[in-house]
């Protein structure tokens, strides 16, 4: 089973669950769900993480994680693709007797940066749909904003995760670092958002049937 789909059924386990909203908790159990597989935890154990963390970024419990606080600027589409391509990619490995710095990121700095371009013009599409649904006959006015927000998010998120191509730097501590940059982007961000008066939320684009 993929980490995409191992999140996503974490999520959909939470459907039932009061005061739960699957859009939310599909981004949460995936961002946690990541960040379990990568320490090595067991898939089961993974699972249960995302669940968990979901239920307390829905308010049923004292705070969420500053992850949690995160992914909510970034459509789930993003999260879901990224996890899966990762996951056929693999681990990268570094040639006998050197370090992990020397291994070839390439190919993890190319997805990094397609997957951003892809994920602006994903929320692009996301706002054009929802200005339409409430003003059909208005002209499209591109927002600024939410895509620069999601875009941010998304390439915090994943070079804060264990896995991060930021490795290719030897002087790059992923442990020490990876937590600051997690924070300090979360924190800009979401102060951003503040000023400027936005609430980013993003509508799932693969529904389930039982969101139609």
């Amino acid at each position: 089973m993929s980490l995409s789909s191992m999140a996503e059924d974490a999520a959909l386990r939470l459907q039932g669950t009061p005061g739960v909203s699957p859009r939310a908790a599909a981004a949460t159990a995936a961002a946690v769900t990541a960040e379990e597989m990568a320490k090595g935890a067991p898939p089961a154990d993974a699972k249960t993480a995302g669940e968990n963390a979901a239920r307390s970024a829905s308010g049923t419990s004292v705070a969420g994680s500053v992850l949690t606080q995160l992914v909510k600027y970034v459509p789930t589409e993003t999260i879901s693709v990224y996890l899966a391509v990762q996951a056929a990619l693999g681990t990268v490995t570094a040639p006998p007797g050197r370090a992990e710095c020397q291994a070839d990121f390439t190919s993890r700095w190319v997805w990094l940066v397609l997957l951003g371009v892809a994920t602006v013009l994903l929320t692009l599409g996301l706002s054009y749909r929802s200005q339409k649904q409430v003003a059909p006959d208005s002209r499209f006015r591109v927002p600024l904003v939410e895509p620069a927000a999601a875009a941010s998010a998304y390439l915090i998120w994943a070079l804060s995760l264990p896995t991060t191509p930021l490795k290719d730097f030897c002087s790059y501590d992923a442990r020490a670092w990876g937590p600051v940059l997690l924070l300090a982007g979360t924190t800009i961000i979401a102060t951003t958002a503040y000023v400027f008066g936005k609430t980013i939320t993003w509508q799932k684009v693969l529904q389930e049937d039982g969101d139609r």
